[in-house]
């Protein structure tokens, strides 16, 4: 017990001669979750900057992931989605590759109302922001109610180039 009682002094001193504080395990294990889920979105945080660099439009990416738990997805002024984050397999069991190249219409069916879509289709050929909730349907076809906030997006001359949709399950 001695050799114990000399090292928890020795390193008593080390530790009460260092300028920086001392954290209690428990905040590091806080860390290690917070960095853990900062990881997973890294990837789409560096294809986010890749994308939007040219754009008029700003908004905070890590909130929207992070806070709000949205899927981003963007679409080229075709509709055509060109960019899905990770994480739209969670929400509707597509995968991003399996959604770029089509329009945001594949997580439709048969008892999407026709109205709502009717009404993202107006804000769109009016180049108007829209908020919406859906049903929409997952890979397997089950049914979800899925929030949409969409934004036209311009570049910095002021054309059209993408439109952008923050979605999650209501």
């Amino acid at each position: 017990m001695k050799d114990f009682f000399d090292y928890d002094v020795m390193m008593a001193r080390y530790y009460k001669n260092m300028s920086g504080n001392i954290l209690p395990l428990v905040s590091w294990e806080f860390y290690g979750e917070h960095h853990i889920v900062l990881e997973s979105f890294k990837e789409d945080f560096n294809t986010l900057k890749k994308i939007t660099k040219n754009w008029n439009f700003k908004r905070d990416y890590y909130q929207e992931f992070i806070q709000e738990q949205s899927v981003i997805v963007i679409t080229n002024p075709n509709l055509k989605i060109v960019y899905a984050s990770q994480n739209i397999q969670k929400l509707s069991g597509y995968s991003p590759n399996e959604v770029i190249g089509n329009s945001p219409k594949i997580f439709q069916g048969k008892d999407t109302c026709v109205k709502t879509s009717a009404k993202i289709r107006s804000a769109i050929e009016n180049e108007a922001p829209f908020e919406v909730s859906i049903l929409n349907y997952k890979k397997d076809e089950t049914p979800y109610v899925c929030v949409i906030k969409g934004f036209p997006v311009r570049d910095k001359y002021g054309e059209l180039v993408n439109y952008i949709a923050f979605e999650k399950a209501a």
